[in-house]
């Protein structure tokens, strides 16, 4: 970490046994794209959300999820128009807000510019997994939507759209993936003012998001989890069982369940 980035997100100041700190650790991740092959490894610093405190580490902690439903619409409605739909993905999504709580953190592991018994880190901006941290960041997005002129839908506070021009785009936020569909040229505008806003990745046609990989052609468009199905069946160690018609066996009595072998029970919770 250079001293430019442990500078912009915290300040190393000395410890205060007044003051509670949150411990910390590193997590690594595989990200995968809809194939199932290694896109990239990461490597993420998070705060235990868990040892934080109501009313002194955090406040409000609210932050509205996309509904399928509204995810579902779209997609048929983008068919039926003949929009295509695009995808963008924010990067270091919740490092973008500003904390108003006084929130001290350990030391990254690795990286300690001072002793870490006398000294710990007090945030300036957000931290992964601080219990506080989905509201700062939808709190931040949703105002910058509005700004732009943007109105919310009432059946889901993650669904935006604006016309312009008597041009629709519509926008469905989900955390820190966006489908934008409508007017090809309110989409390119769109996709530069977020680019020049925050840090975001420019996925194209919306191919994989949130499980569901897509394909889309011309007045056409495939929806699969195929992916996330053979992700289920890999967790559980049946990727070779064989496909039934309905998940229950036929002519099964209840004799069969007291008659038959002692499992696991933990792999199925």
């Amino acid at each position: 970490m250079t001293p430019e980035f442990v500078t912009f997100f915290w300040d190393v100041v000395p410890r205060s046994e007044e003051k509670l700190v949150v411990s910390s650790s590193w997590i690594y991740k595989v990200n995968k794209v809809a194939n199932g092959s290694v896109e990239k490894h990461k490597a993420r610093f998070v705060a235990h959300g868990f040892s934080q405190v109501e009313g002194i580490d955090y406040d409000e902690t609210f932050a509205p999820v996309a509904r399928y439903s509204s995810i579902r619409s779209i997609l048929a409605l983008s068919t039926q128009m003949g929009w295509k739909i695009h995808q963008m993905d924010v990067n270091t999504t919740f490092l973008n807000g500003l904390i108003e709580e006084e929130v001290y953190i350990e030391q990254p592991k690795g990286f300690e510019t001072f002793d870490h018994k006398s000294r710990v880190c007090q945030l300036k901006r957000a931290l992964y997994r601080l219990k506080q941290v989905p509201c700062v960041w939808y709190t931040k997005i949703d105002s910058y939507f509005t700004r732009l002129g943007f109105m919310k839908s009432e059946a889901d506070m993650n669904l935006y759209h604006i016309v312009v021009e008597r041009k629709l785009l519509i926008i469905v936020l989900c955390v820190d993936d966006l489908i934008l569909t409508g007017d090809d040229q309110l989409i390119k505008s769109c996709k530069e003012d977020l680019a020049r806003e925050f840090e975001m990745k420019n996925m194209g046609l919306m191919h994989y998001f949130i499980g569901m990989e897509v394909w889309q052609g011309d007045g056409e468009l495939f929806v699969s989890q195929g992916n996330y199905a053979n992700e289920i069946l890999r967790g559980f160690h049946m990727e070779r069982c064989k496909p039934m018609e309905t998940p229950l066996a036929g002519n099964w009595r209840k004799e069969d369940a007291i008659l038959g072998e002692v499992v696991e029970a933990t792999i199925y919770k």
